[in-house]
């Protein structure tokens, strides 16, 4: 009976055995993500026009989640779901598109992305990312696009008119002019007339 019992169980550990050979548990790989923060900043005069930053993967780099962001105005938005398998440096390139709005200079400068995924002692990934502005070549402290808005300032509705030096002041109705001024140049003029008549006869 002892036999039978030992053999069972020898016929039962190479069963779990060879199961296991042939069913391998799954095993999960390392993965790490990022987030790359996109700023557009607009200066001048206020407004809200909507401006399109894109994100293009470089050397098969795997996309994020998003092609693009729209921003309006001044403001910040993410890139994300971005997913990396392996360690290596993986490279983006970013860019705006004009607003097409009138008086509105864009930025046209673009930024070179890299994303470096290394591993860690526990078998994980890290990742570091930086951007380096076009036309530099020291790493930038973020990815920031500065626009400019300058609409044209309104033109006065009324012009007032001034007079020049050639040009008399007419009195006004409103002048005072004392009276009793007035009743002497006349009274005068009466008896400078009276006396000349009375001469004359």
């Amino acid at each position: 009976m002892r036999y039978a019992t030992t053999a069972l169980r020898c016929w039962l550990t190479a069963a779990a055995l060879l199961l296991a050979l042939c069913c391998p548990l799954p095993v999960f790989a390392a993965r790490a993500g990022a987030v790359l923060p996109v700023t557009v900043r607009t200066e001048g005069a206020a407004t809200d026009a909507a401006c399109v930053v894109s994100i293009t993967p470089l050397d098969a780099a795997p996309a994020p989640a998003q092609a693009s962001l729209t921003i309006q105005g001044s403001g910040t938005a993410y890139f994300t779901g971005f997913a990396f398998d392996a360690p290596g440096d993986y490279r983006y390139t970013v860019t705006q598109a004009g607003s097409g709005r009138p008086h509105m200079t864009c930025d046209t400068h673009s930024y070179t992305v890299t994303v470096r995924v290394t591993g860690c002692p526990d078998g994980g990934l890290n990742t570091e990312l930086w951007a380096v502005r076009s036309g530099e070549t020291a790493k930038a402290d973020s990815v920031k696009f500065t626009n400019r808005y300058d609409p044209p300032a309104e033109e006065a509705k009324t012009t007032v008119a001034r007079p020049t030096k050639d040009t008399a002041a007419l009195p006004q109705t409103a002048d005072g002019f004392p009276l009793e001024a007035l009743l002497a140049v006349f009274c005068a003029g009466v008896v400078g007339f009276g006396t000349a008549w009375t001469k004359r006869r």
